[in-house]
């Protein structure tokens, strides 16, 4: 299960005005938060214990007491576990490489705890049914945009992607109502990646948006939303982390598609891994 700051952030659009001040108190304040009471924390968010309850109720946790000891562990975690510590100019290469590689299953992990099973059904209908499926993405988020590319293009499914903005905006106005958009962005507020969503809510087009932020405006552009989650930690990239939660999103979609469209789908594989190993000596 995702920690109690993952799950407010991920839920903060869909919480009431009340419950937004009280998630915010949370975010910003997690570690004075796990060791208020009830009465506490709803003093010095100006709500009422109930509003209280019925937001950690709403988390999925049974009661205040069972969410604060999940937040109160968070907050041990980054000086109990390595995965958690600072780079240090003394820390030998085997540790180094110890930390970066557990951030990096970590955040897949986090990634996958977050979403639902009924998110990736949708995604995968949207797909499997679309006439065309244009993947966009731009800077450090191309890099899962084109890997989405190569695996959908051994399909049957008529796919495309463009490194280039403007020819990703006038691929974007050529789509429409029976097409699918996979629309990647680390941040979610690349000008030029809204640019193309906007364009693509316009000509409505199903959007499938990968983001690390759910409030961001890239979510609030798409019909499905992924959010590739990341730990934070000042000695790493948190993007660098996000893109390798984007690439298990796309490679979960192309599997879950090809496993669903059957015979015919297969048939295309098949002849593109032959065609290839034909070109190996």
């Amino acid at each position: 299960m995702s920690s109690p700051v993952q799950l407010l952030k991920q839920s903060f659009d869909e919480l009431s005005r009340t419950n937004k001040r009280i998630a915010k108190y949370v975010m910003e304040n997690p570690q004075a938060a796990s060791e208020a009471n009830i009465e506490d924390l709803a003093e010095v968010t100006e709500t009422s214990t109930a509003s209280v309850s019925r937001l950690v109720k709403t988390l999925g946790y049974g009661n205040f007491r069972e969410f604060t000891l999940a937040l109160a562990y968070t907050q041990l975690r980054p000086q109990n576990l390595p995965i958690f510590k600072d780079i240090d100019a003394n820390d030998s290469l085997g540790t180094i490489a110890d930390k970066i590689f557990n951030s990096s299953q970590r955040a897949i992990q986090d990634t996958r705890a977050g979403i639902d099973e009924d998110e990736f059904a949708r995604a995968v209908l949207r797909i499997i049914h679309c006439r065309r499926l244009g993947l966009f993405g731009l800077g450090g988020s191309s890099v899962a945009a084109l890997d989405g590319y190569h695996k959908f293009l051994r399909t049957s499914i008529d796919c495309f992607y463009y490194p280039d903005f403007d020819v990703q905006l006038m691929e974007a106005v050529k789509l429409g109502e029976e097409d699918c958009a996979i629309v990647v962005s680390h941040s979610g507020k690349n000008r030029q990646t809204l640019k193309v969503a906007e364009t693509l809510k316009k000509r409505k087009v199903p959007v499938i948006g990968i983001t690390s932020y759910p409030d961001s405006p890239l979510a609030l552009h798409s019909d499905i939303t992924f959010i590739s989650s990341s730990d934070e930690s000042n000695y790493r990239s948190e993007g660098m982390y996000s893109l390798l939660a984007q690439l298990a999103i796309v490679d979960t979609l192309f599997m879950m598609a090809t496993v669903r469209m059957g015979p015919a789908t297969e048939d295309a594989i098949r002849n593109v891994q032959n065609i290839i190993e034909s070109t190996r000596t």
